[in-house]
């Protein structure tokens, strides 16, 4: 009996024990609750921007010949040599250097307040580099918020233009012997010879490093309408009542095998430069010289002349300079500027509700623009001194889509006030369509985004692109689609990121028909998961 007592009193401890295992939180007086999640929900970010911008810079980076998209260029922005600080993407994150895609376009804004110019430096792999100078206070056409611009670059493999490339061996930054590297193509002729025991320097005046330098030198037949194309924008931004009228040119840049850019030499070097049968020169004349900086894209005028020499057999002259320094050289003559301005008139033909571009090109230089209206001012009188248009300037004129198809082609028309073109477009049937964009959350597709603030450009595939016109309710207009055609559609997403990153996202559509339906893309975007208030 004694027995079955204790075995009763241990039984009822160890119940109170167990008892207290689970209730107590070890102080025997609260008890804990089981621990209850916080609710989340899916919600779209807040910074999204659903307005258009007011102005958008459109820019294309484009083969000059075709309109073909060049992925993979760089375009440097510039202001007084320096890198911009006055330019941002449609984003607002400042911009001073862009990485081409493969739609070959790119947008940027202006930030608030900037105006003047900025030089973009444009680089592609085959094609010679160039400067081009933009106009922030470029003023809007009607009913657009975009300034189209186009980036276009000559390539290596261009008539009249000539590139050749010569390795010289080099110990301690010094060649022991002299080197000279030629490029020449038909009238097309340049030079440059380094004396031997010269020193290779970079721009702050150090020996290179390096055991092996690489030098490329750019020729070009100044007869030739194309070499306007490669002269960097600028040459003339201090002219007022004369210009310069280039009368030859060339590029000359060298590196050794570090990557290392060689602008200085110890002593000068020799540069020749053949000159057209036509530059109405003489020997013993002497002509002004430009320099061009291919690093800050600007332009010095030098203390040293060229010398015109004797005749070529093939009737061009050499003119030749001694120089201790690098770059892009404009051998010039002063002639009377243009009073008149550049006005581009349609006389007959219909203009597409797209537009089109306008390339002029002569040997003095190049204009881009693009037409919207019958009748576009290209530039004031008050301003072709700047952009070095004489009295008697003539050029190529071409006008073409986006796609590469010409509308009008003239050689030597004079551009010194109207220029006057007739539009013939090419035999396709032209339609426009309407693109919606379904914004979801990537981890929650119920969850719906307004995607009218987002900039869209599109583009045949593989040529330049054009910006959609925005009709609101996240949908925007296609204009001047061949019926047939391939394209590509890229939007950008202004204040919110695509899913996996990156702010835009690219739509593919194949054989575009004029079947009455609209066009669709959705558009997954990293949403944020917040917390939900008011529970109990």
């Amino acid at each position: 009996m004694l027995a079955n007592k204790k075995s009763l009193l241990a039984v009822s401890i160890a119940a109170s024990f167990a008892l207290t295992g689970c209730f107590s939180d070890n102080d025997n007086n609260v008890v804990v609750e089981p621990e209850t999640p916080t609710p989340t929900e899916i919600v779209v970010p807040d910074t999204l921007v659903t307005e258009q911008p007011s102005k958008v810079f459109s820019v294309n980076v484009v083969n000059r010949a075709n309109s073909d998209v060049l992925e993979g260029a760089t375009v440097s922005f510039l202001v007084d040599g320096e890198a911009a600080t006055n330019l941002t993407d449609v984003n607002n994150e400042d911009l001073s250097m862009v990485t081409v895609d493969e739609t070959g376009n790119f947008t940027f804004l202006s930030k608030e307040g900037a105006s003047g110019e900025v030089t973009a430096l444009v680089s592609a792999e085959g094609y010679i580099s160039k400067s081009f100078v933009v106009d922030l206070s470029a003023e809007l056409d009607e009913g657009e918020i975009d300034i189209p611009l186009e980036f276009g670059l000559v390539s290596v493999e261009t008539t009249g233009v000539k590139v050749e490339t010569k390795k010289a061996t080099v110990e301690s930054g010094t060649t022991a012997e002299a080197v000279t590297a030629t490029a020449e193509e038909g009238t097309a002729g340049s030079s440059v010879t380094v004396p031997a025991n010269t020193v290779f320097q970079n721009a702050d005046g150090e020996a290179i490093t390096g055991t092996e330098v690489t030098m490329n030198v750019v020729a070009a037949d100044s007869s030739n309408e194309e070499t306007g194309a490669i002269i960097p924008d600028g040459l003339n931004s201090e002219s007022t009542t004369q210009v310069l009228k280039p009368l030859g040119v060339t590029s000359i840049t060298m590196s050794d095998e570090t990557g290392a850019k060689i602008k200085n030499f110890s002593s000068p070097i020799s540069v020749t430069v053949d000159l057209p049968a036509n530059s109405a020169v003489e020997p013993n004349q002497e002509l002004a010289i430009s320099s061009h900086d291919e690093v800050t894209g600007t332009w010095t005028q030098e203390t040293i002349t060229a010398t015109v020499g004797e005749a070529n057999e093939d009737g061009t002259f050499p003119a030749t300079f001694s120089t201790d320094h690098l770059t892009f050289f404009s051998l010039n003559k002063n002639v009377p500027v243009c009073d008149k301005g550049i006005t581009v008139k349609v006389v007959d033909g219909t203009l597409p509700a797209t537009g089109l571009a306008v390339a002029m090109t002569s040997p003095d230089g190049s204009i881009s623009t693009y037409l919207r209206s019958d009748t576009k001012l290209v530039i004031s009188p008050a301003s072709t001194a700047r952009f070095g248009i004489s009295q008697d300037a003539v050029a190529k004129v071409r006008v073409y889509d986006r796609a590469g198809n010409d509308w009008y082609v003239q050689t030597n028309q004079s551009i010194c006030g109207n220029v006057e073109v007739d539009l013939d477009g090419p035999d396709t049937t032209i339609i426009e369509k309407n693109i919606t964009l379904n914004g979801v959350c990537a981890a929650d597709a119920t969850k719906t985004a307004n995607l009218s603030g987002s900039i869209v450009t599109y583009a045949k595939n593989g040529k330049a692109a054009s910006l959609a016109q925005a009709l609101g309710n996240s949908t925007f207009k296609l204009s001047g689609l061949e019926v047939g055609g391939n394209y590509k559609v890229r939007a950008t997403i202004r204040g919110a990121k695509v899913d996996g990153g990156g702010q835009s996202k690219t739509f593919e559509f194949e054989d575009v028909q004029d079947d009455g339906n609209a066009l669709t893309g959705t558009v997954e975007l990293e949403c944020n998961e917040v917390p939900v208030t008011g529970t109990n």
